[in-house]
């Protein structure tokens, strides 16, 4: 913060910037000698938005219309300049502004002062600004910041010193600054309290206390359990097997049985009847009728799958759970890839990559795999 900041000199620093005032209706760019009087914003302002046309422009549209920083009043401003005569005496060559009064001065933070000159008589105030090492300016001074009309001034604490102003600023600073409660309407019930607590913490924990939900429709609370479910496949009759076969109905021969079981079980059984008459050597080794119940009930059992209902049952249950589960991995597998192209294609889309170009890009993928197809 400057140490010492002097007031400013009234008759060295209104005449410098009203004498260019004439100027702007004759010449639409602002002079040189004007900027080192002008703020280093205003300055810049002047250069980025003044008036480009070589042509003579209108009373309103001006460059005195930028010497404010309002975007309504600047047209009245230079209008209302236009009227006045801002013409130097003849014989003492000097402007005649009247009374200037210095309506008091500003800090709104460290490095800012402001400083208001009111002309009563021409209905204009200057706002100016303490400049400390200004690269276009000479030394450090006040600079014009703002020019407008008395009418739209703003309705502001000025001080008479600069120390004042200081005094002032330090203490909005050590204030504490107390936030504003919102009033609560009164209802006429006092059953209706309103909570003011604000905490962040309260806040944000009303999110866990909320209950989960889902957007799908709510399902049945006594679903089954997993072993319920896939109990029922138990009292599913399986396709490879006719309609109205049994349990206790003779299962089929397995087209798998071995020859050799066939042959040999074949061979032993009581219902077997040979066509041809026994030979002389057969004979010799045939056994008496009585005995011969008691060899063929005790001959082998058969081990062929067919044989065993149970086996057959277990064997075809197994093939329809593999296959049951191959179908499903596959249909799961189609089903990600489609999704994973379509949120491709919206995350292409919204980056701006049309679908031909999408499209192109797959392409080349898919020929990609099959140069890794023939690797391998």
């Amino acid at each position: 913060m400057v140490n010492f900041i002097p007031p400013p000199v009234l008759s060295e620093l209104l005449p410098p910037l009203l004498a260019h005032i004439p100027i702007a209706f004759t010449s639409p760019q602002p002079p040189p000698s004007l900027y080192p009087l002008l703020s280093p914003i205003l300055r810049q302002r002047l250069r980025l938005l003044g008036v480009s046309s070589s042509s003579t422009p209108c009373v309103e549209e001006t460059w005195l219309s930028l010497l404010t920083w309002s975007s309504t009043a600047g047209p009245g401003l230079s209008a209302h300049l236009a009227t006045q005569d801002f013409t130097p005496h003849p014989a003492s060559g000097e402007l005649e502004l009247g009374e200037m009064d210095l309506k008091g001065f500003q800090r709104p933070d460290k490095e800012t002062v402001k400083a208001c000159v009111q002309l009563p008589e021409r209905g204009i105030e200057a706002v100016y600004l303490w400049i400390a090492n200004d690269p276009d300016g000479e030394d450090d001074g006040w600079r014009i910041m703002d020019l407008h009309l008395s009418s739209d001034s703003e309705q502001s604490e000025w001080h008479a010193s600069v120390g004042e102003a200081d005094e002032a600023f330090y203490d909005r600073s050590a204030k504490p600054v107390l936030p504003v409660a919102n009033p609560t309407p009164s209802y006429g019930n006092d059953t209706l309290k309103v909570d003011n607590n604000d905490d962040d913490d309260d806040y944000w924990d009303m999110y866990d206390r909320t209950p989960a939900r889902s957007p799908m429709v709510p399902q049945m609370a006594d679903q089954m359990a997993d072993d319920d479910y896939y109990s029922r496949y138990d009292n599913t009759q399986p396709v490879m097997e006719p309609e109205g076969s049994s349990a206790i109905s003779p299962p089929e021969r397995s087209r798998y049985t071995d020859p050799l079981t066939v042959q040999h079980s074949s061979s032993y059984s009581p219902t077997t009847v040979s066509s041809t008459p026994p030979t002389a050597v057969s004979a010799s080794f045939l056994i008496d009728k009585e005995a011969l119940p008691e060899v063929v009930t005790h001959a082998p059992r058969p081990v062929s799958a067919g044989s065993s209902p149970s086996s057959a049952e277990s064997s075809v249950d197994r093939l329809e759970e593999a296959a049951s589960l191959n179908m499903q991995a596959e249909t799961g597998v189609k089903q990600h890839i489609s999704a994973s192209i379509k949120s491709l294609y919206r995350l292409s889309k919204s980056v701006g990559i049309s679908r031909e170009e999408f499209e192109r890009l797959l392409q080349t993928e898919i020929a990609f795999l099959e140069m890794m197809d023939g690797d391998e």
